[in-house]
């Protein structure tokens, strides 16, 4: 006689078709002989040998439970690997960025992705050192838009003050300036000895003069070299604008006037500064060079992005040797001051334009005066105060966005010129000290001193 479940499954094939395997099936199987509540036996529920309906449910739903059970657990156990995993790589990144040197309360600048200067990057947050090179840290400026977005780069710190803006005009301006000039181009004079204008073959290039806020594009370039220079706005001359051709070049000179007509106080006084704007890209040759000034030790540092490295002193022209030379970069600028606090000549401001090898050069070019331009003064002109530094507050913001740079991380990322004295106008303290956290006041001062 044949079992009653074999019986029972002949009569029944609907029934026989048993339960999908579980995802564990060993540990489903003692959960469903355990759930039958008697051990050894073998009761298939699943074809109603000895079981009922309600049996069958308990068995399916104990089997569940189970799965769940140790789904739950695999699940938990990746999230703990994971957040294992997080906090030990949180660990590494903590101990790079300990490398790089902070300044409380501050995030890193608006663009730190890494650059190409001999293997340097850009980014100090995981404790790479930055370039040295002016030319190497111009490079990190290359996606940054320009002033009063960024501060500027120092040049030289003294013989002459100067500084390097990168981006200081848009492609529109730069077009726009040009566009003016096109028509009204004609060979460039100098200044003779007794105050008039005369041709000369130390300037071989082309120029005309704007009108002082010949425009709004005009108006706001002209406020926003006020703004950059410290120097009134009423001070500024009209803008020249000056063509290059191949072979054309200014010989080494000053803006400081050796005669007494130019800079008499009815003038305005002596030129203090000058603004030099580079308007198109120079294919070859067209450098401003500084012949006096003092080359910064850095500056020749072999970096990729440095034109005047070392590694290419052999291809630079006699004109670029000598000095601190400046390339012809589409929208660049460089701000230098002709006159010293005691309103002597800087003899290091004596400058040049290299002749250019390939393409064209085209400047805009601004001088700025002690007092207000032609502003019919009869008595002799002070100095204008360049700085906001006094005796009793010697720790000062010298630009109105300090404030802003010291929020984009420019503290770290422009030290020389934010941080320390070379960046100042006067020499005398750091240019955005006190946005920079480096302003120390009397009562603190006298607690350190205790």
């Amino acid at each position: 006689m044949l079992p009653t479940t074999t019986a029972h499954a002949a009569t029944s094939p609907s029934k026989t078709r048993r339960r999908p395997g579980s995802f564990w099936p060993g540990a489903l199987a003692g959960a469903s002989a355990s759930s039958s509540g008697t051990r050894g036996e073998n009761i298939d529920y699943y074809n109603g040998s000895k079981g009922s309906r309600r049996m069958r449910v308990r068995s399916l739903c104990s089997a569940s439970w189970v799965d769940y059970l140790l789904l739950v657990c695999f699940v938990t156990s990746l999230a703990v690997a994971r957040s294992l995993l997080s906090r030990s790589n949180d660990a590494r990144l903590d101990e790079r960025l300990a490398v790089a040197p902070r300044v409380a309360a501050r995030r890193v600048g608006p663009h730190d992705s890494p650059t190409a200067a001999n293997g340097t990057r850009a980014s100090d947050t995981f404790g790479y050192q930055n370039p040295v090179s002016l030319y190497g840290r111009a490079a990190l400026l290359n996606n940054e838009p320009g002033f009063p977005q960024t501060p500027p780069l120092v040049l030289s710190s003294t013989e002459p003050k100067a500084y390097l803006l990168r981006h200081f005009l848009s492609d529109e301006e730069c077009i726009h300036l040009m566009d003016l000039a096109r028509k009204e181009l004609a060979p460039s004079t100098v200044v003779a000895e007794g105050g008039t204008s005369k041709k000369s073959n130390i300037r071989t290039s082309a120029g005309m003069f704007l009108r002082k806020e010949q425009d709004s594009i005009v108006r706001n370039i002209e406020n926003r070299i006020a703004a950059l220079s410290g120097i009134p706005f009423d001070n500024g001359e009209g803008m020249q604008i000056l063509r290059y051709d191949i072979g054309q070049k200014y010989d080494p000179h000053y803006d400081y006037f050796h005669d007494t007509v130019n800079p008499a106080p009815k003038r305005g006084g002596q030129r203090i500064a000058t603004m030099l704007i580079y308007l198109q890209d120079t294919e070859e040759g067209g450098e401003t060079t500084f012949p006096n000034a003092k080359k910064p030790e850095t500056f020749q540092a072999n970096e990729a992005n440095n034109p005047f490295s070392e590694q290419n002193h052999d291809a630079l022209t006699d004109c670029t040797k000598k000095g601190i030379p400046v390339k012809s970069v589409k929208g660049d600028a460089i701000l230098f001051f002709s006159l010293k606090d005691d309103y002597t000549l800087d003899g290091g401001s004596l400058h040049g334009a290299c002749p250019v090898i390939k393409g064209q050069k085209w400047t805009a070019v601004k001088w700025m005066r002690v007092a207000k331009f032609d502003g019919n003064f009869h008595e002799p002109l002070p100095m204008p105060p360049l700085t906001r530094r006094t005796d009793s507050h010697p720790c000062v913001d010298e630009w109105d966005e300090c404030e802003q740079w010291a929020r984009d991380g420019w503290c770290e990322r422009n030290a020389e010129f934010m941080t320390t004295n070379s960046g100042s106008r006067d020499n005398k303290g750091p240019a955005c000290g006190k946005s920079c956290g480096l302003c120390v006041d009397s009562a603190t001062k006298s607690t350190q001193e205790m």
